[in-house]
């Protein structure tokens, strides 16, 4: 644990930088929790999640845990303001808390003012401080939708000083799937069990149903490019700009993951596209007068998808490793996805040899796809129908998780 000290206390200004730029960019970030300082917490289960995705992704495991314990109190936990703000949405029964950077002393004076049994922590999270400070204070320690890339376990691998011990605090990791188990397993977990990935149990949110965005939009072809990061954009609006000769009135929404890169894509797209919007600037019904609308608003992204007559999953076409392709998968969507999908490897593939999703290697590609299916919607039609089926037919991860945890 030495050697990861001496690498958080290397990166101390870089944490601090960011904390301070949080700060200034959210005013309702409240920084002094990130450094520990809490103030007196009681609850019964405590849930971890990093981010929106995270928040997302739990909530049908929260449900099932509120219909069960209604009158335990719950504590959620996240690293970043969006993450609070979807809380603040999907949770608001829930006590929420910034989780402490990982510097021993802001993690125990954090847990000193925290008074809980159990702590559950959304995907693979493993702060060293956070889960052995938890050990000693008697918290017990789950890891569900478990997963770990072959990337990951290899990094893992190389530093095995560090991640065997760290790999044994938790007192069960609860994989989505064999492979991950048997990484975790290799790198000396006490416990671990298959039981799926509870992202394949989102429910289509009501207000997605009610809202009914598709209903609203008149543009002749709607493709939406969910959760993209920087690299990926400037391939999108090549392909949209090959789209539009052929479609002129077609529409291409960006979903940025990160909200500090709406403007710089609103920005990118305007010098490509005379007629580019921000979601957050223009109603549903003006959608049709754009090229391009860049969605710039957070916990709307099943919202874009629903609305959409193709989708792409981000982070895909750069070595990222893609994102959930269960959100467009579960609203019927037609779905594209690059040739980097590491992180939601066993999902996609399965879901491209379910026929529900299309993988374009390259830009070319992907142009070609696009183009191709813009004017095929029966296609796009077979494509959505058996992505949904697969998504629907892999669901019940959340009951297998809490049949899994003793909640006692």
């Amino acid at each position: 644990m030495w050697l990861y000290r001496l690498l958080l206390w290397v990166a101390t200004p870089l944490i601090l930088i960011k904390v301070r730029r949080f700060k200034k960019d959210y005013a309702h970030y409240r920084a002094k929790e990130a450094l520990g300082f809490w103030s007196p917490t009681k609850a019964d289960l405590w849930i971890h999640c990093a981010s929106v995705g995270e928040a997302l992704a739990v909530r049908p495991l929260v449900e099932q845990w509120r219909a069960k314990y209604p009158q335990r109190p719950l504590l959620i936990t996240t690293m970043t303001p969006t993450g609070a703000e979807q809380v603040a949405k999907t949770f608001p029964f829930a006590e929420h808390r910034y989780l402490p950077m990982d510097w021993r002393c802001s993690v125990r004076r954090a847990l000193k003012r925290l008074e809980c049994r159990h702590l559950l922590i959304v995907e693979t999270e493993l702060w060293p401080n956070l889960l052995g400070q938890a050990k000693r204070k008697g918290i017990k320690v789950d890891i569900v939708n478990a997963r770990m890339s072959e990337r990951s376990f290899r990094r893992y691998e190389k530093f095995s000083m560090v991640s065997r011990p760290l790999m044994q605090l938790p007192d069960t990791f609860l994989a989505h799937a064999q492979a991950d188990a048997d990484r975790f397993a290799a790198l000396g977990a006490k416990q671990v069990i298959v039981t799926g990935s509870i992202k394949f149990d989102l429910t289509v949110p009501e207000a997605v149903v009610t809202d009914n965005w598709q209903a609203q939009m008149t543009s002749p072809f709607i493709w939406v490019a969910g959760s993209t990061h920087q690299g990926e954009d400037e391939i999108l609006l090549a392909v949209h700009r090959q789209l539009v000769e052929k479609i002129p009135g077609a529409l291409l929404v960006i979903v940025p993951r990160h909200p500090e890169r709406f403007a710089a894509t609103f920005e990118l797209a305007k010098s490509l596209f005379d007629k580019v919007a921000l979601r957050s600037s223009v109603e549903l019904s003006q959608w049709a007068d754009f090229n391009v609308v860049i969605g710039d608003t957070m916990g709307e992204l099943m919202h874009y998808y629903q609305a959409a007559d193709l989708a792409f999953v981000g982070g895909s076409l750069i070595r990222r490793g893609g994102h959930n392709p269960i959100e467009p998968a579960l609203l019927g969507k037609a779905t594209l996805v690059g040739p980097h999908t590491f992180n939601f490897a066993e999902i996609t593939e399965q879901l491209l040899r379910a026929n529900g999703a299309i993988r374009c290697q390259d830009e070319t590609q992907l142009a070609e796809v696009v183009l191709s299916l813009s004017g095929k919607a029966s296609q796009r039609h077979r494509l959505g129908q058996a992505a949904m089926r697969f998504a629907q037919q892999n669901q019940g991860a959340v009951t297998r998780v809490l049949s899994e945890i003793d909640f006692r």
